[in-house]
């Protein structure tokens, strides 16, 4: 248990917004509808950061997405809810059907794109 949660946070601190170059807003072809955001700081042996969760609707489907938190001028942001776009970026193709092991690029009106995961799925 404890190899994966280390493993899961060197997953999302390697993550990171990303706005280097201007995205392609024909690239993001997936739907997602956010309801809401929330942060929570993890800790792994001593190291802490913020990760960000989002309850989406996402093809059909409930998922929770989670990343690194945003940061905009020193303050850590949540998202609005909304209807915005997405980029699969990976996904692995489980004989289960399961949306496990998906990660995706929000792109947001500004030009900001987050780099999320799916980690929950419900109903």
């Amino acid at each position: 248990m404890k190899k994966f949660v280390a493993v899961l946070f060197l997953v999302f601190c390697s993550t990171s917004v990303r706005a280097a170059d201007k995205p392609n807003p024909a690239d993001y072809v997936v739907k997602v509808h956010i309801s809401a955001s929330h942060l929570k700081a993890e800790c792994v042996n001593g190291l802490c950061s913020n990760i960000l969760y989002v309850n989406s609707i996402l093809n059909g489907k409930k998922i929770e997405l989670s990343g690194t938190a945003v940061n905009f001028k020193r303050t850590l942001m949540l998202f609005a809810p909304g209807d915005y776009s997405a980029k699969l970026i990976k996904d692995v193709h489980n004989s289960d059907g399961s949306q496990f092991n998906q990660e995706y690029d929000l792109l947001f009106p500004d030009d900001t794109v987050w780099r999320c995961f799916t980690t929950g799925i419900s109903e």
